[in-house]
């Protein structure tokens, strides 16, 4: 039966079973000693029976302090002020129970003010059951009628006597119940610092699984989005070619060949960093980069476009994050050229490498989207994504005739993801 008993109740039942024992023991030792004021022991056993029905509220305020703590410390201090107010009943271990039950309401209250007026009347009623007795003993030791105790100059005086005289008694209990209460309130602002802390460490990890997985959605819509025009590209030459120029059909069906197990590659690559655990690292090929941009251009124009490159200034290493960002960035662009311009458009590509910044410009002379260069489509907002990301700058239209413009100011300084526009710092 032990086993469904949950452990914090076993634990309080214990301390409740040992508070009782010890306090059955000391009768035996206490009572012996007492003059105790009654006639026979048919009173003597009825004051007893009083006695442990206080002490009955005591334990069952013991045992249900975690669930119910303002209950418990209700019923623990209506037992312990019974017993204190019954003047042959000396302190026993049972009345420190007090303490505990002002530590569970220190520590699991839900208002912490609740907490602290619980304390307040604790203090009050403790330091009125000291000092009660010892006003009244003074007062009948010098004959005073119960009405005058505290009244007049000699009823201020005999007061301020007891308040003296219970001082180091008051000081002892008033002092134990607040280092209960500190020390409960303690444990709870531990847990709750550890909520907080558990709880911004969950969304730190949703936003960074956010981010990863719109990091993962881009990079795949670039992959296919690039490798399935080209491919379409080239199987509708080799159509075109099949009766006339059968080499090139070949040719042509070769570069689709290569292009689907290329972007095949690489979509396998994003997956596998997607399933691999923290301390892994990609199993594939690396990222691409501003050095498979020429390769790039190259698959471009065997897809029939016309590409021109041009690389300015001194070539620096740059982050990986502006790296990969400057490489989609020119894929994007000359893919919707290969979607979107007319048959024989052109195209040139500019990297120009600054001190502080690397600009990547994507010119075509073919017809501009639709849109007039709204960045609506998922490509072009996945480019303004990465650029805003980075903490760049970003111009996307029409240039003059029917040409289109995607240029990008990239800096090649590290930016934290957390001082990104748009999110929060």
């Amino acid at each position: 039966m032990l086993r469904f008993v949950s452990r914090p109740l076993l634990v309080d039942a214990t301390l409740a079973a040992a508070l009782t024992a010890v306090t059955a023991l000391s009768f035996a030792s206490v009572y012996s000693k007492l003059k105790v004021p009654f006639v026979d022991a048919f009173t003597m056993r009825q004051a007893f029976a009083v006695w442990w029905l206080f002490g009955s509220l005591i334990i069952v305020g013991l045992l249900i302090r975690r669930y119910r703590p303002l209950l418990a410390l209700a019923l623990v201090g209506i037992g312990v002020t019974a017993h204190q107010l019954d003047s042959w009943s000396p302190p026993l271990p049972l009345d420190l129970a007090v303490p505990v039950a002002l530590y569970s309401v220190a520590s699991l209250a839900r208002r912490r003010w609740t907490a602290i007026w619980c304390l307040a009347a604790a203090l009050a009623i403790t330091y009125g059951l000291i000092l009660a007795p010892q006003v009244t003993w003074e007062a009948a030791s010098t004959g005073t009628p119960d009405g005058s105790v505290v009244t007049g100059p000699s009823g201020l005086a005999r007061l301020a006597s007891a308040m003296i005289v219970t001082t180091p008694t008051a000081t002892r209990d008033l002092l134990l119940l607040v280092v209960a209460f500190a020390v409960g309130d303690a444990v709870r602002s531990r847990r709750e610092h550890l909520r907080l802390v558990e709880r911004e460490h969950q969304q730190r990890t949703a936003m960074a699984a956010a981010a990863e997985r719109a990091r993962i959605t881009r990079e795949l819509h670039d992959v296919v989005a690039h490798g399935m025009s080209v491919m379409v590209v080239q199987a509708h030459g080799a159509a075109a070619a099949l009766n006339r120029h059968p080499e090139r059909t070949a040719t042509a069906l070769q570069h689709v060949i290569e292009t689907g197990r290329a972007s095949l590659a690489e979509m396998r690559r994003l997956l596998a960093l997607e399933r691999a655990e923290p301390d892994e690292g990609p199993q594939l090929a690396p990222q691409p980069g501003i050095t498979a941009v020429p390769s790039l251009v190259d698959q471009m124009r065997t897809a029939g476009v016309d590409v021109t490159l041009h690389i300015e200034g001194a070539q620096v290493a740059v982050p990986p994050s502006v790296d990969l960002s400057a490489y989609r960035i020119v894929q994007e662009a000359l893919t919707n050229v290969l979607k979107h311009a007319e048959p024989g458009a052109t195209a040139t590509v500019r990297l120009e490498f600054e001190a502080e910044r690397l600009r990547v410009e994507v010119t075509d002379d073919g017809a501009a989207p639709v849109d007039g260069g709204n960045p609506s489509g998922v490509g072009l907002l996945g480019i303004a994504d990465r650029v805003a990301m980075l903490g760049g700058e970003l111009t996307i239209g029409r240039v003059a005739g029917t040409g289109f413009q995607i240029s990008a100011s990239l800096p090649l300084a590290e930016r934290s993801m957390a001082t990104a526009p748009g999110r929060p710092a």
